[in-house]
């Protein structure tokens, strides 16, 4: 009886192994993957195969992409390629023989499309006239549009009919995410120096995606003079150095805080300190313009600074001086 037992054990363990040997393979079995995972234009693309139950390694393989055989053999796990225009479909097929004589074939449809990320300083201040880029200083907003070119079978889409899913530094801003929410504003932390934004934009169909990635950093404000002419203005062209000499009837110096925050100079948080030969003297109004008249008959040099902080913020804060001659 012990024996027929035994038997018994034994033909049911080689039937299912038998079993698990022929089993069908099925289409969840093997992943097919692209990187990057949302191909620009005339981009280079990585496809690639995997399976935690299909030995591919010993499988035959046969890629093809728009009906072009472009790979074949025994363990051809991947396939580097290049998508074509904004607008048209690249169609990469794989066939997979596996060494027990099944087969398998996958299917990918890649319309590539770009996303430009464009950005500003969304709350730096700059002088008028400033013909540079603001600059965000530490604890700044930053503002970013996404600027797509996806097309589908009717064209292209209007950048407010699209789905835009946000992320900084890897975590998903759902509030800022959505359908038509093609611009992402937020403040950095003191902790950062810099912030790697993302974006993944998709058609109302979810047939058509592209994604984009930026990183921005902050920078650290600076202060610069200038001589403010009574006929002619403020001279922009010429920041003031040491020695900067000032006329028997007096000058008007102004001082200009580039990369501070907020933007509206006139705020209460943007404190203007000044002094000189190192006397405080009151805060003229307005703050960054100050006037100065040696006294008749004097004649030497003086030192004026000038402190400014933002009282909201840690590090900006900065310290500017310079000597006049009279």
């Amino acid at each position: 009886m012990k024996r027929k037992y035994i038997i018994l054990l034994l033909i049911l363990t080689v039937a299912s192994a038998g079993f698990f040997t022929h089993a069908q393979v099925r289409d969840t079995d093997i992943v097919l993957s692209v990187s990057p995972q949302y191909p620009n234009p005339n981009q280079n693309v990585n496809a690639a195969l995997s399976s935690h139950t299909i030995n591919l390694d010993k499988a035959n393989i046969s890629w093809s992409v728009n009906d072009q055989e472009m790979s074949i053999g025994i363990g051809k796990k991947s396939l580097s390629f290049k998508t074509g225009e904004a607008g048209t479909s690249t169609v990469l097929s794989v066939l997979i023989d596996t060494i027990n004589g099944q087969s398998i074939s996958k299917t990918m449809t890649i319309a590539p499309a770009g996303v430009d990320m464009l950005w500003e300083a969304y709350d730096a201040y700059v002088p008028p006239f400033y013909k540079g880029k603001a600059l965000a200083p530490s604890q700044g907003q930053f503002k970013i549009v996404a600027m797509s070119n996806l097309i589908n079978q009717t064209g292209k889409v209007n950048m407010n009919n699209l789905s835009y899913i946000w992320k900084k530094d890897d975590k998903v801003q759902s509030n800022s995410s959505g359908w038509g929410k093609s611009s992402f504003i937020f403040q950095n932390s003191y902790l950062d120096r810099d912030n790697t934004v993302e974006v993944a934009v998709s058609d109302i169909f979810g047939n058509t995606n592209a994604s984009g990635r930026i990183t921005l950093n902050t920078t650290n404000p600076k202060i610069l003079f200038y001589k403010n002419d009574p006929r002619l203005g403020i001279k922009w062209e010429t920041a003031l150095s040491n020695g900067f000499m000032i006329n028997k009837d007096g000058e008007i110096l102004v001082v200009e805080p580039y990369f501070f925050s907020p933007k509206n100079i006139n705020a209460s948080e943007l404190t203007f300190d000044w002094s000189l030969n190192r006397e405080k003297i009151s805060t003229p109004s307005p703050k960054n313009i100050l006037s100065i008249k040696p006294e008749a008959g004097q004649s030497g040099s003086a030192t004026i600074k000038i402190d400014i902080n933002n009282i909201n913020t840690l590090f900006q804060s900065l310290s500017k001086q310079i000597q006049v001659s009279f």
